[in-house]
């Protein structure tokens, strides 16, 4: 599965109770554990003891887990409860009606040495997706795994994936902005308003370019 050696293969079943006995889940998130997923199951380790890569200074191991759906529009916060309760980094499988989606996220240490999601970046549903393995330690195969999973995170011409990943945000959130103004100016009846979100538009166009070429 993704490509991966032999070597590498776990499937060990992870048990939804874990997360309930260990996570401080929302009402809301511990219903979709519920109602979204049907399986977890630990399926492969990047590590230097399964494959010919050498430990990050910051990731010494990448877990795979595949989780089977009950329904394809899963609750996100499902993944940030996996990640709040087990201290590795984890690229997650999603699957449904026969199609995988990758996601994973991009972390950050806090003062007290405990890991935050900054960001998660997931790429779309296809039959047989392939985890690209790029570079000799597992930092750099993590960071090309986030890059093939953002258009916008592989274009940036920044070194420090940190730079890398906050750029890429506010270029999505302009991207993302835009498109709803777009639309909103199309169902304008009102020219006066028309021209006004118009301006708006082409003041973020403006913010994007800078943001893109900068």
């Amino acid at each position: 599965m993704l490509g991966l050696p032999q070597s590498t293969e776990v499937n060990k079943f992870v048990a939804k109770q874990k997360f309930f006995d260990r996570a401080d889940l929302s009402p809301a998130v511990r219903q979709a554990f519920t109602d979204d997923i049907e399986k977890i199951v630990w399926a492969n380790k990047i590590a230097p003891k399964t494959m010919n890569v050498s430990a990050g200074s910051d990731i010494e191991e990448l877990e795979i887990f595949r989780i089977r759906l009950k329904r394809r529009d899963f609750n996100p916060k499902i993944l940030e409860a996996i990640d709040k309760t087990i201290p590795y980094t984890i690229v997650y499988v999603m699957e449904y009606g026969g199609l995988r989606q990758i996601w994973a996220a991009y972390k950050e240490k806090s003062a007290n040495n405990k890991t935050a999601v900054v960001r998660y970046f997931h790429g779309g549903w296809t039959e047989d997706p392939v985890l690209p393995i790029t570079g000799s330690r597992t930092d750099a195969v993590y960071a090309g795994i986030l890059e093939s999973l953002s258009v916008t995170l592989s274009k940036t011409e920044e070194t420090d994936l940190k730079t890398r990943v906050v750029k890429s945000a506010k270029i999505d959130d302009l991207k993302r902005r835009i498109d709803v103004l777009i639309k909103k100016m199309a169902a304008e009846k009102q020219f006066n308003r028309q021209c006004e979100i118009n301006r708006r538009i082409k003041e973020l166009q403006g913010q994007l370019e800078e943001q893109t070429n900068g």
